[in-house]
């Protein structure tokens, strides 16, 4: 497999849940760390029974095949370590929560980056690490509207309307990958990974162009 020689840990929401597919896909050991209750995801409707019974969801299971999964709470001094000791042996690390949050937990990118310095770190938000918006939080519908593309359905002449299926994220998944992989063909003439930082509402204006 194409990646079949790189790991991934991915501590990622929904919102990043793509990219981690995308790279399992690609043959990639993707390892999934959910929070000790488990991915909110996992309830999200539609539903379907797993083995034991237990309702699951179907967009959970369609994007989080091919992956392995743990459950961790590393937002704790002991699950941050744990953290670490995956991230010592990671080549590509997923997360999508609000800029700052790995920072005040002690993950940033300074501290992963001296643990691991081959590590290319891959952060998803609605509107990026750094601008005005930053710390915005973010719906699928409020960044298909704040990119622009929302004009492009509706009626003639009428006011913009909403996509029927949200895909701003499954954009930011797709950009999260082509970034990333870009990270990797740097990190094998420099043998340094890097931050890359992906924002939803520009990943979605890429298809207006």
């Amino acid at each position: 497999m194409l990646l079949g020689s790189y790991r991934v840990i991915e501590i990622a929401d929904e919102k990043g849940a793509l990219a981690g597919k995308i790279f399992a896909d690609l043959g990639a050991d993707v390892i999934k760390v959910e929070p000790p209750r488990g991915d909110p995801a996992r309830r999200r409707p539609p539903l379907t029974a797993a083995r034991d019974g237990t309702p699951i969801s179907l967009f959970w299971l369609a994007l989080n095949a091919n992956k392995r999964g743990i459950t961790l709470a590393w937002e704790t001094p002991s699950g941050r370590e744990l953290l670490l000791r995956l991230i010592e042996r990671a080549d590509f690390m997923i997360e999508s929560f609000p800029p700052g949050t790995l920072q005040r937990s002690g993950l940033g990118w300074e501290t992963l980056h001296q643990v691991n310095p081959r590590l290319i770190l891959i952060s998803i938000t609605p509107f990026g690490q750094e601008g005005p918006y930053r710390d915005f939080l973010g719906s699928d519908l409020e960044v298909m509207a704040l990119s622009g593309t929302l004009s492009l359905a509706g009626e003639e002449g009428g006011e913009p309307m909403r996509v029927s299926v949200p895909q701003a994220f499954f954009w930011a998944g797709v950009e999260a990958v082509m970034g990333g992989l870009t990270a990797l063909a740097f990190r094998a003439v420099s043998g340094r990974g890097q931050h890359v930082d992906v924002s939803a509402q520009v990943a979605a204006m890429a298809p207006l162009a």
